[in-house]
């Protein structure tokens, strides 16, 4: 019916029927465009049939006791399986990807996938933050929504986003064993070429319960693909090669990098497209993007990631107590990071010579309060001091400039909360700033100079480090 309908807008000398037909097929159309857009989900690009019959196919889940379009319980076909495979509805697409390094890191390779996700039109599964460089694996897998509010960041962007615990039933959190079923899952690797192994990231695919073999991508899909050593990879490329329907694809391409830990050699699958590591992807044609206040990454994505209520409650009530404030509300403060403790190692025989002494963030700090000062008319006293070093000394100077600071030892943070909260305490904490002062090169001054400009419109501003006159 659909089909002679629209029919009618190419049939000629029939000027009798033809306005009623095309108010009736722009009513329709103008219809069903409002229902897709509301209840979005990767399926075909649309055509008047392709539309109307992704109405049809969304008209059972429009009947369900939840009314939020974006539910994740709309884009699953039920609760968590053995299997995730059996979980994944046939009328859409999904997009993974696992990650390394610290917690900061893990957060932009994740957001990088989300992106993504978005830009191919394929459905987010994210997967849950896996211990490791600076947490321990007894402290074991956290899901990112524990952390951030997917709920909001679904309603900003108008996209369904799901956790890997919603798809597949996992082993609870602290558990040293798998799920009862482990699934065989052919991924591609960002990896640059002269890297023979993938990114395994062992502790989260056990949690995961996946058997993961790796293909290479193709040469074109990178910044500067005549450096063997670059580990950059641009996303619309990335988009071209998973798009659902027609990808740019080329069986020539596709090389098997590393097998499975069990032997399979699986080609990457197209219902979940999956990478091993996103940290390195960029939109444009500069790598690190994140430094940037352009990133398409944190812009679309990132801006929207706000922190849990329960995180954001127990971030602040450590602040409250580092400030010596009982009640109420949080005078404005700076937030500094001074990032030590790894960059140390950067440094071979000279940290003295190396490292950023509290003097650079000291004068950083004051650069700040006087921008506050000419932007807002405040004057801001208060600075909270937040590190990774362990000297006494360093700690002895901050409290000479009169500057708080969390102390994790005294309130047993690790104890209480676990390791984890260690640095989420902090990352909240500096995202509530009026004021931020980084690190150069951190991502975590990166990420929280993000924040604190765009969340609280703050002034931020990054001390050098690497050598003596460098700040």
């Amino acid at each position: 019916m659909a089909k002679s309908t629209c029919s009618l807008f190419y049939q000629r000398g029939r000027r009798s029927i033809q306005a009623p037909a095309v108010l009736w097929c722009l009513i329709l159309v103008s219809t069903i465009s409002v229902f897709y857009y509301t209840t979005s989900i990767s399926c075909n690009p649309p055509s008047c049939e392709a539309v109307l019959s992704n109405a049809i196919c969304h008209s059972s889940t429009s009947t369900r006791a939840n009314s939020d379009p974006w539910d994740t319980s709309h884009y699953v076909k039920g609760p968590p399986r053995n299997r995730f495979q059996d979980n994944l509805r046939k009328d859409a697409f999904y997009i993974t990807s696992w990650s390394n390094a610290g917690f900061t890191n893990q957060f932009i390779s994740y957001v990088n996938m989300i992106y993504l996700g978005i830009i191919s039109d394929r459905i987010p599964v994210v997967p849950p933050f896996a211990p490791d460089h600076h947490i321990s694996p007894s402290a074991g897998p956290l899901d990112f929504g524990k952390i951030f509010n997917l709920t909001e960041l679904r309603r900003s962007l108008r996209k369904p986003i799901l956790e890997w615990s919603e798809v597949k039933a996992l082993a609870p959190r602290l558990s040293i064993g798998a799920p009862s079923s482990v699934e065989g899952l052919g991924c591609w690797s960002t990896r640059p070429p002269d890297q023979k192994d993938p990114i395994r990231a062992p502790n989260l695919l056990h949690h995961l319960g996946l058997d993961v073999s790796y293909t290479r991508l193709p040469p074109h899909v990178r910044h500067e693909p005549a450096l063997a050593a670059n580990a950059h990879v641009a996303l619309l490329p990335l988009a071209e090669k998973i798009f659902p329907w027609n990808p740019v694809s080329n069986p020539e391409d596709q090389t098997l990098m590393a097998p499975s830990p069990l032997g399979a050699t699986l080609a990457p699958d197209h219902h979940m497209a999956c990478f091993d590591l996103m940290y390195f992807a960029s939109a444009g044609t500069q790598p690190y993007e994140w430094k940037t206040s352009w990133s398409p990454a944190w812009r679309f994505v990132g801006h929207h990631l706000k922190f849990t209520h329960p995180v954001t409650e127990l971030a602040k009530q450590y602040v409250r107590k580092a400030l010596r404030v009982t009640a109420g509300e949080i005078p404005p403060f700076i937030a500094v990071h001074a990032r030590r403790g790894d960059f140390a190692h950067q440094c071979f025989d000279v940290p003295s010579q190396c490292l950023a002494p509290v003097s650079a963030y000291l004068r950083r700090v004051k650069e700040v309060q006087g921008s506050l000062f000419v932007k807002a008319g405040i004057k801001v006293t208060e600075v909270l001091m937040t590190s990774d070093e362990t000297n006494p000394k360093f700690w002895s100077e901050v409290k000479e400039q009169g500057w708080k600071y969390i102390d994790h030892v005294a309130e047993r943070t690790l104890d209480r909360h676990g390791e984890w909260y260690l640095p989420i305490i902090d990352i909240v904490a500096q995202s509530l700033g009026i004021g931020f002062v980084g690190s150069m090169d951190s991502t975590v001054s990166i990420v929280s100079a993000r924040r604190v400009e765009d969340w609280n419109d703050g002034i931020t501003r990054v001390v050098g480090w690497g050598g003596r006159d460098l700040d």
